[in-house]
């Protein structure tokens, strides 16, 4: 119930599947969940730890199966989820910033907000992956939760480039 379809969310793993290595596999997944439990979060008001376990009972082994791993990268989802709220108001700031001038954050929808959130992160604080690697992930994820990857593509070399 929480991806945008089954069909869209089918694709979304079919396009990481092949020619990737089970560890990059294993980080893609954990970045997929970290989207799908934000979301749950978001849209149940309900606590993460919550949002974490309804992901874990009803959808985590879904992910697995379609992405052909046996577990995800579980440090970086804590990273990723543990790290999420802690500078949320900096992240914002970042996407404000780097966002057209006919654009508001407000205008953003929960994915597209949560994934530029999570991109961010990665891209300015985390800065433990190659950021080409980052950019290519959540152009992915952003194109196939979202559409717009020229957005999202533009959106992050913005912000790569900026100090």
């Amino acid at each position: 119930f929480f991806f945008s379809s089954r069909r869209r969310h089918t694709r979304l793993v079919s396009d990481w599947s092949s020619d990737v290595c089970s560890s990059d596999l294993k980080k893609t997944g954990s970045r997929i969940a970290a989207i799908q439990i934000l979301y749950l979060h978001h849209f149940n008001d309900q606590p993460l730890d919550n949002s974490i376990f309804t992901f874990n009972k009803y959808y985590k082994k879904f992910l697995l199966e379609k992405l052909e791993i046996k577990e995800l990268d579980d440090n970086l989802l804590h990273i990723l989820l543990k790290n999420f709220n802690k500078k949320k108001c900096s992240y914002d700031s970042i996407i404000q910033k780097h966002l057209s001038n006919d654009w508001k954050i407000e205008r953003l929808g929960t994915n597209e907000l949560n994934i530029l959130r999570l991109s961010v992160f990665e891209l300015k604080f985390l800065k433990k992956y190659d950021y080409k690697t980052i950019i290519n992930e959540y152009v992915s994820l952003f194109n196939n939760f979202c559409g717009e990857p020229d957005f999202a593509n533009g959106f992050l070399n913005s912000v790569l480039k900026s100090d």
